[in-house]
């Protein structure tokens, strides 16, 4: 019976992976994480979910995404790639084959047809350095691949919850090794004396050599601290340049 049930169980996984595979049609990175997803829903129907299907959608499928980073093994990738899904009739390729999202969250239902306008209001950082008790935390790994050993492109995303609000961080980060690492962040902030949603999207990205220069000395040829996200982050160009600000409103106006 437990055997049976296991199968009944994997030929659903299955199952489940070419209906997705198909919704995608690029090949699903190695560590794909479909029933993840976080999902802030209140009182007056808004829903903002952060899903990696919908993060993948965004992954460009075009023959020029396909080019846009180059390594030495980048064709040799594809072919293993595309012969691993060679079952899936409308794979595209090439893809960008990194992974690359400027996915910002999924927004469902709306009050009086709002959607994230454009904003001046920046996030308040300093209030969030504030302490405060944690109410609630957690993080999770939407998708991740090792891009056939040449770096790492993963997709995860935090919430922490305080008295005073809660915030997200979703991150897409990506290094390819000898080639450049980029970050598309995504922070999304509620004080909960307020009737809005503010949300802050930055794209940053730099040369590997240019990061892996800021290693000290000292540490020789030790360069694990380039697989150290925060201190990759923290050598990373300013969000400022192309930082997209907005605010969605949440309650009913009167």
């Amino acid at each position: 019976m437990g055997g049976q049930l296991q199968q009944l169980n994997y030929q659903f996984l299955i199952l489940r992976k070419l209906k997705i595979q198909k919704e995608i049609t690029i090949p699903l990175p190695e560590m794909f994480f479909g029933n993840n997803s976080l999902q802030i829903i209140n009182e007056h129907g808004i829903l903002l979910e952060f899903s990696p299907l919908d993060a993948l959608k965004m992954v460009d499928t075009t023959a020029e995404g396909g080019e846009k980073v180059k390594v030495s093994y980048s064709e040799e990738w594809k072919r293993k790639s595309a012969k691993n899904h060679e079952h899936i009739k409308d794979v595209i390729k090439p893809y960008d084959w990194t992974y690359t999202t400027s996915y910002s969250g999924t927004l469902k239902g709306t009050v009086n047809k709002h959607v994230f306008e454009k904003s001046t209001d920046r996030i308040d950082i300093e209030k969030l350095k504030k302490v405060e008790d944690i109410l609630f935390y957690d993080e999770m790994i939407l998708f991740e691949d090792e891009l056939a050993d040449n770096g790492t492109a993963m997709l995860n995303v935090k919430i922490r919850v305080m008295p005073s609000g809660f915030f997200i961080l979703q991150r897409f980060f990506l290094r390819v090794d000898e080639v450049l690492f980029r970050m598309n962040d995504t922070r999304v902030y509620h004080e909960f004396e307020t009737g809005y949603l503010q949300r802050e999207y930055s794209s940053r990205e730099e040369l590997y050599n240019k990061i892996k220069a800021y290693i000290p000395k000292y540490k020789g040829d030790d360069i694990s601290q380039l697989t150290d996200i925060d201190w990759v982050s923290s050598k990373l160009p300013s969000k400022e340049d192309g930082l997209i600000v907005e605010k969605l409103c949440i309650v009913e106006e009167n």
